[in-house]
């Protein structure tokens, strides 16, 4: 049986009065300033270029949540730069639509697969992750912070299904 709320949320582009809403859920979730910033002037980077996009996640034309990817041509890999959803909303499937948006865009750019970096004291992320079907990488030591590793998550896309879709 599919949730109510998952079919209310709508995945779209990002727009210029965006930057706001992302500072909304990143100030919501408890990031510090600086990253807020970071993330507001990635956002409109990752916006403008043709190998990377950022989907925001909408529902009842109220911004929920954000993605940013970014497809790697070296490596035929797509990277998540940033995900965040409202913590009010958690567990209402605009994560994983997101996620799903994301994996989307790296198909349409010939990604061999989609990896991810969070921090190791990120059970909930770690959670998700995991629940959605990607796995550990690695383990990255003083990634983010001195005292703060970061793990990296990867999903390989099934090649019967990509040249199925080719």
């Amino acid at each position: 049986m599919q949730n109510n709320k998952t079919t209310q949320i709508q995945i779209g582009p990002f727009q210029t009065d965006d930057p706001k809403h992302i500072r909304r859920i990143l100030e919501s979730i408890g990031w510090d300033e600086h990253y807020i910033l970071a993330f507001e002037q990635a956002a409109i980077q990752f916006a403008r270029n043709s190998n990377s996009a950022v989907f925001m996640a909408r529902r009842q034309e109220v911004t929920i949540g954000f993605v940013f990817v970014e497809f790697h041509i070296w490596n035929r890999l797509a990277q998540i730069q940033g995900l965040a959803v409202d913590p009010s909303l958690h567990r209402h499937g605009a994560a994983s639509a997101l996620v799903s948006q994301a994996e989307a865009f790296a198909r349409t750019c010939g990604a061999r697969g989609v990896y991810v970096d969070t921090p190791t004291t990120n059970e909930r992320g770690r959670l998700f992750y995991e629940a959605i079907g990607y796995q550990v990488g690695y383990i990255m030591p003083r990634y983010y912070e001195e005292n703060l590793d970061g793990v990296t998550y990867q999903k390989f896309f099934d090649k019967t299904a990509a040249q199925q879709g080719a």
